[in-house]
């Protein structure tokens, strides 16, 4: 469920532009200071119109809002990042009909992402050796490219309050990550193309760093194994979600190899 860079409404195109927040998943559109004049009304009116009307399209995955100087604000609620991420974690990113595959990478440039995919993968058969979670074909030989979980499913995203466990700084950041890292996937599937290539090399390495933070922060076994089995269920579902993009960019677009041990 990549996240749009715009929205579709009657055939009227709202451009989206992400926040750099990582905090949050906060995204904005500046239309309607764009038709403030050919619409001879005030941004702020035609934002409060507009996400009038986008607020029940859009609920429960994004909350809209007016933003003072008529911005509007979709951000991605708990909900929705909790549905965002259960897909990411366990189903397969399509594969366009034409790729667009990157230029060669030196092998010893890759080698810090193909780690990091290899200690994804390691640390969820780890998980699945203590019973933090139950992977459906956790042996090497017979994995298939998505590591699927017969449980917890689904992943215990949300806690007791409706909100999303996982707030830890270094959580959000690989969150972020993640979303950027979709949010520039998108020319491959869509009509148009960017007058700017992406560098997926970049995109990749950018993800493999914002991981192997999480992993030095976050803690999954020892007391937050004992004390908060959910949250370390979370955790580890981050690690699937981040396995499996870090797989699709290798195999899919960099045209190497995704390791699932070294």
């Amino acid at each position: 469920m990549p996240v749009p860079k715009q929205v579709i409404e009657n055939g009227a195109i709202f451009p989206l532009n992400r926040s750099k927040d990582s905090a949050r998943v906060l995204y904005v559109s500046a239309i309607a200071l764009k038709l403030a004049k050919s619409w001879q009304q005030t941004p702020q009116t035609i934002a409060a119109q507009l996400a009038e009307t986008l607020q029940p399209l859009c609920y429960p995955d994004f909350a809209v809002k007016v933003a003072p100087a008529g911005i509007i604000e979709m951000e991605l609620t708990d909900a929705g990042l909790a549905v965002w991420l259960q897909r990411l974690a366990q189903t397969n990113l399509p594969i366009p009909e034409s790729r667009i595959l990157s230029s060669v990478v030196c092998a010893d440039r890759l080698f810090p992402i193909q780690y990091s995919h290899a200690r994804c993968c390691s640390l969820l058969r780890m998980a699945h050796r203590d019973r933090i979670i139950a992977i459906a074909q956790p042996d090497v030989a017979t994995a298939p490219q998505i590591w699927s979980l017969a449980s917890p499913n689904p992943i215990p995203w949300i806690d007791e309050g409706d909100r999303l466990r996982l707030v830890h700084p270094a959580e959000r950041r690989l969150i972020s990550q993640l979303l950027t890292v979709l949010d520039n996937l998108s020319p491959p599937f869509e009509v148009n193309n960017r007058e700017k290539p992406v560098n997926y090399f970049k995109l990749a390495n950018s993800l493999s760093e914002a991981f192997q933070i999480f992993y030095s922060q976050c803690r999954i076994w020892g007391e937050v194994k004992i004390e908060q089995p959910k949250l370390a269920q979370a955790r580890l579902g981050l690690i699937l979600a981040t396995q499996s993009l870090l797989r699709f960019i290798l195999e899919d677009l960099l045209n190497a190899l995704a390791p699932l041990e070294l």
